[in-house]
């Protein structure tokens, strides 16, 4: 079975935002609630699918919100999708950020579809120097590894060498190659050493899936790995 996505809520403890979460979960989804207002904002969890403004609940500090989650660490990179009173929709400052919204009342079938394009979205449109291989992403500009949205802790050959990989998928390179690549050519280590870290990388990387292949009497190769049904 394929886990369960992580939604952040930002809202109420009570109704309205205590329905949209029970309609989360009915849909299939992980929600977990964020009361405002709050002075900080805590996220211990992996990165979320989406976050979710419910304005019913916060409408007068719309702005501030808005603002709490484009800044914070977790949430910033995740898709904003703000659930809007009807009534209130004409007056809406849409130049806050959000990336999509739903007025309510809504139908549990558009709130499944939106979050539906969400997640298309988020797959299908990677940020700039940001590297998918299944649920693993690499992040060229900050050197952060991420499974499921959990960093991964890699020392700097180990993420070289994945980076060199990774930017060629299911092309196949000798450990010679790959010392020379990795390493350098001036390198005066064995082939051994590219084994050694390929085995920590895999690893480090297991709840991602199978993403270096060996292939037997010549190297290794990176592959997408099949995803979980």
């Amino acid at each position: 079975m394929t886990r369960r996505a992580t939604l952040a809520v930002i809202g109420a403890q009570t109704d309205p935002t205590a329905a949209l979460v029970s309609d989360l979960q009915r849909l299939g989804y992980r929600p977990e609630l964020i009361a405002w207002p709050t002075p900080e904002v805590r996220w211990t969890s992996p990165a979320p699918l989406a976050t979710l403004l419910d304005l019913r609940a916060v409408i007068l500090d719309a702005a501030r919100a808005c603002q709490v989650v484009r800044e914070h660490r977790a949430l910033k990179g995740a898709p904003l999708l703000a659930v809007v009173p009807e009534y209130e929709a004409s007056r809406l400052d849409l130049s806050l950020g959000f990336d999509d919204l739903i007025l309510a009342p809504y139908r549990l079938t558009e709130l499944a579809a939106r979050l539906r394009l969400l997640a298309w979205r988020t797959e299908s449109e990677p940020a700039p120097g940001v590297i998918r291989l299944g649920r693993l992403t690499l992040n060229e500009a900050t050197y952060e590894v991420r499974v499921d949205g959990l960093a991964v802790d890699l020392t700097l050959k180990e993420y070289q060498l994945l980076l060199f990989l990774v930017r060629n998928p299911n092309r196949v390179f000798t450990r010679e190659e790959l010392l020379g690549r990795v390493w350098g050519h001036d390198y005066f280590g064995g082939t051994r050493t590219v084994d050694v870290h390929i085995r920590r990388l895999r690893a480090k990387t297991e709840e991602a899936g199978d993403l270096v292949e060996t292939v037997r009497g010549v190297g290794y190769r990176s592959v997408i790995p099949e995803r979980e049904d």
